[in-house]
């Protein structure tokens, strides 16, 4: 069940990368004949940096991540808003990419207990194996024909 959000946040950030990486290039204003309005580059950036960044932590570090994509979300929406003209062109393009941001934020917050993380599978493994207790670790090992006298044991 927690793949589904990561999928969903993962779309939302790449669509919000593109957005703001569009409103960039794209005039804001009809007469404007270079782009008008704010450069998004750097938030498009910031959006890739997220994907990684939410498979990479967990914990408060994702649920930390997950707000400041949401305020970054908001901030964007509030330019967009701000200029004066309709929902158009470069505008219409951050306002699009503000709303993917703040959708992706939330949805980091609410699920950022359930999503997976990098390397959580193996430290997960190791730790099931492992009762603290080593004599019966090794018999477990021996169970699992591990080699108590070998330096290194089998995986």
């Amino acid at each position: 069940m927690a793949n589904r959000p990561l999928w969903m946040i993962a779309v939302l950030l790449l669509g919000t990368a593109a957005a703001l990486w569009g409103a960039t290039e794209v005039a804001w204003t009809e007469t404007a004949h270079g782009t008008g309005g704010p450069s998004f580059a750097a938030l498009a950036l910031l959006a890739l940096a997220s994907l990684a960044g939410v498979f990479a932590v967990s914990g408060l570090a994702r649920r930390g991540l997950g707000a400041i994509i949401a305020v970054a979300g908001g901030y964007v929406v509030w330019q967009a808003v701000d200029h004066a003209g309709g929902l158009v062109g470069g505008r219409g393009l951050g306002f699009l990419g503000g709303v993917l941001f703040v959708a992706a934020g939330v949805l980091i917050l609410v699920y950022a207990p359930a999503l997976p993380t990098i390397g959580a599978k193996y430290e997960l493994a190791n730790a099931e194996r492992r009762s603290g207790d080593p004599e019966k670790d090794m018999w477990d090992g021996l169970s699992d024909g591990e080699d108590p006298t070998a330096d290194e044991p089998r995986t």
